[in-house]
């Protein structure tokens, strides 16, 4: 499975991030391309102890069953369940550009730190989980949410 320590790996999400615009359409879901973006990034920041979070209760029930849903090849499915700490609400308008350059700025840190800080901060849903167990989850968020917006 790609992971996001891998340099061509993150060199196509960033090329499939700046393929998007303001007015791209998603496919599916609510939020508009700014949202989408800002939404990518929300988990990004928790790995990097950016933001501090725990792991749910719901997470720490259903992990054993779930886990090989995060870590497995095929995509996520569409309209899937989100953390409400990565939910934007439909009417919290972001700004295109701030948020494009904002996920870019993270993924690059999430190579840079990445390795270092990884596994210190735990996942909101999996609990701790290693440096290559969020590179490979947050390939899989990211590339979900850019096959959302045809990217």
């Amino acid at each position: 499975m790609k992971n996001l320590f891998e340099q061509q790996t993150q060199q196509e999400i960033i090329s499939r991030i700046n393929s998007l615009s303001a007015n791209s359409q998603r496919q599916w879901g609510m939020m508009d391309a700014a949202q989408m973006l800002a939404h990518a990034a929300t988990p990004l920041e928790y790995a990097l102890g950016i933001k501090q979070g725990k792991q749910s209760l719901i997470g720490k029930i259903f992990k054993p069953f779930a886990k090989n849903v995060f870590f497995e090849e095929k995509p996520y499915k569409q309209n899937l369940p989100t953390a409400p700490e990565f939910k934007i609400a439909p009417a919290d308008q972001k700004q295109f550009d701030a948020e494009k350059k904002k996920l870019v700025d993270l993924l690059h840190r999430f190579q840079g730190d990445g390795k270092n800080e990884l596994g210190k901060h735990p996942h909101i849903f999996l609990g701790k989980i290693t440096a290559d167990e969020w590179a490979r989850t947050m390939y899989k968020h990211l590339d979900h949410h850019l096959r959302q917006f045809a990217a």
